[in-house]
């Protein structure tokens, strides 16, 4: 019995297979060329052809004489442990703000304005980055993922009047833009989570300055939702 604790050692060290359900092996420059670490992670919550929905509030972080919010919802489906397919919709609400308030007082006409209406989309999304935290003793999972999209994002402006007196219309415009976003989903059990969200929209758009050249613009949003999985 003396000798069982060196056994089990000796076992131990020269064993050649390690089971677990995942692993991935590091190499340490500190260490002996030779010598490998390996580091078990067990994935708690897999995706690979899993569904979800997610529904968040939005806040438009670009408009400069608007204050933008506004509500999404979106469906996916993990084909892959790394890949999704994503669809989402977005409407948006608009009111004018003390700076508009402002620069129509002072100067006695409307600026350009250019408001979003709605965002209707299809995401490829990668997720290539997986993790956990120990916060207050407890352990939160998160995935973190990028996206790259496009879609139908209908907006309105004031174009034809702007800087105009006494005449403040506006038309409608549609758009196909580029859109890129990032995400972080913090799993409160297996089925829900609540996500963070950032969408940068890319569009091609004429302008009082250049009325007869589209030039690129942009809006960015920060969304928060909570979703559910299966």
């Amino acid at each position: 019995m003396r000798f069982l604790p060196s056994l089990l050692f000796f076992l131990c060290l020269f064993s050649q297979t390690l089971k677990a359900g995942e692993r991935d092996l590091y190499d340490f420059l500190w260490l002996d060329p030779d010598k490998s670490v390996f580091v078990l992670q067990n994935k708690l919550y897999p995706k690979d052809g899993s569904l979800y929905f997610e529904l968040g509030y939005l806040s438009n972080i670009t408009s400069t004489f608007q204050d933008t919010s506004g509500a999404k919802f979106s469906f996916g489906y993990h084909f892959a442990e790394e890949w999704a397919i994503e669809v989402s919709h977005i409407n948006y609400s608009n009111t004018n703000n003390t700076a508009l308030d402002s620069v129509a007082a002072v100067s006695g006409v409307m600026p350009f304005i250019r408001k979003p209406l709605s965002s209707t989309s299809l995401f490829l999304i990668w997720s290539p980055f997986y993790g956990k935290i120990n916060t207050f003793n407890r352990i939160y999972y998160f995935d973190w993922s990028f996206g790259v999209g496009t879609g139908a994002y209908k907006m309105e402006s004031n174009l034809e009047t702007a800087e105009l007196e006494n005449e403040d219309r506006y038309d409608a415009e549609s758009y196909t833009p580029l859109q890129l976003k990032t995400s972080l989903k913090f799993h409160i059990n297996k089925n829900l989570h609540i996500g963070l969200e950032f969408i940068n929209t890319n569009y091609q758009a004429n302008t009082p300055k250049n009325p007869n050249t589209k030039s690129w613009d942009q809006n960015n949003d920060i969304i928060m939702s909570i979703g559910a999985s299966f």
